[in-house]
């Protein structure tokens, strides 16, 4: 009789042992590893017009007087296209693109 109760208190503390290493394991990593929200990018004070110009020479190519970001485009009136890749306050520096090739309207 007391060998039948040392192994049900041994394989009790088995079990028991087991629902806590579980229940740990189970809750841990929700502890250990939570998920770490991104800082909120600080917002972009907006101006009533940008200048873009040419990041080479530093020549204007337009005003515009809607909010520009990196990686908007701009075709001059030259049928050059820039890419924009920085910005400083209200002026928008461009990176020279290609030459675009337009078709002639009255081509069929």
């Amino acid at each position: 009789m007391i060998f039948k109760r040392r192994h049900l208190l041994v394989i009790a503390g088995i079990i028991l042992v087991v629902l806590c290493s579980f229940n740990l394991l189970h809750t841990l990593p929700f502890h250990l590893f939570s998920v770490q929200q991104k800082p909120a990018p600080q917002p972009l004070e907006n101006y009533d017009y940008y200048i873009i110009v040419d990041e080479v020479d530093n020549h204007s190519l337009m005003y515009v007087p809607l909010v520009v970001n990196i990686g908007d485009e701009v075709l001059t009136e030259e049928n050059k296209r820039y890419k924009v890749i920085r910005i400083e306050k209200n002026r928008a520096f461009a990176r020279f693109v290609e030459d675009v090739k337009l078709k002639d309207s009255k081509e069929k």
